[in-house]
């Protein structure tokens, strides 16, 4: 009993850490399956959704295990499932014990993300290139990389406060937008459009369109449906933050 409770603790985290981390809810099934043929379960049954798992472990005399996880927390966090992913391989292979796994994934699971001066630099950067892909010139480039490097500035607090996605992407388009229509009375010359469309870029969800997607394909309708909604609103909400700066400005550089 204590090692399939060990167990089922360890394959519930491995399966959150990638739920959480925005992997696709068919690897958080096959993540649990391969560490429970590993750790010579006798049986599983998982079903894996954005928000949730369901998971029962059969018991070498017969009877059940069953538990539920809420998945609340949701981001990208591709390192996070890399880690995972090594850990569940071992298990897999048979050359990681439950307790030992369950250990690791802990660690894992409590890992800080990505500090703000990874972070800025980064999303400045990322999003300075796309203004100049999208057509800008170098003093959109630098409009673009501070307007980058403040919406990454702003985010963290907001997701450590739990403010809903949602609002969040739309504070992040406001604030994307404000700031390259301030670039316009600090440097006329420059051009809006590249800007905002550059500065935005980091800010969409590809990532979960794209994870979506393939859950749609490989048969996890209500996983892939729920996904794309919510990359979706993702989106509008993030252009309902341009065009209600754009329209509480007045139009002004455009």
């Amino acid at each position: 009993m204590d090692r399939i409770a060990v167990t089922l603790d360890a394959v519930c985290l491995a399966a959150r850490i990638i739920l959480e981390s925005g992997g696709e809810t068919y690897r958080a099934e096959e993540t649990v399956e391969r560490m429970c043929r590993g750790l010579q379960v006798p049986g599983v049954d998982v079903l894996a959704l954005p928000t949730g798992l369901m998971l029962t472990l059969e018991m070498e005399e017969g009877s059940t295990l069953t538990r539920i996880v809420r998945v609340r927390d949701r981001s990208i966090n591709l390192d996070r499932i890399d880690r995972c992913n090594a850990v569940s391989r071992q298990v897999a292979e048979g050359r990681m014990e439950a307790k030992e796994a369950l250990e690791q994934l802990k660690a894992i699971h409590g890992m800080q993300p990505f500090r703000p001066w990874m972070m800025v630099p980064a999303g400045a950067l990322t999003a300075a290139f796309f203004t100049v892909m999208l057509g800008g010139d170098w003093w959109d480039f630098l409009i673009s990389f501070f307007c980058g490097a403040l919406v990454q500035l702003v985010l963290p607090p907001l997701t450590k406060h739990r403010v809903p996605t949602l609002i969040s992407s739309m504070m992040a388009g406001a604030l994307t937008t404000l700031m390259a229509l301030v670039g316009t009375l600090i440097l006329p010359f420059v051009h809006v459009e590249p800007i905002i469309s550059g500065a935005i870029m980091p800010l969409l969800p590809g990532l979960a369109t794209t994870n979506a997607i393939r859950d749609t394909l490989r048969g996890d309708l209500v996983s892939g449906g729920a996904r794309i909604i919510e990359a979706m609103l993702c989106a509008v909400m993030l252009a309902a933050g341009i065009g209600l700066m754009l329209s509480m400005w007045g139009g002004v550089g455009l």
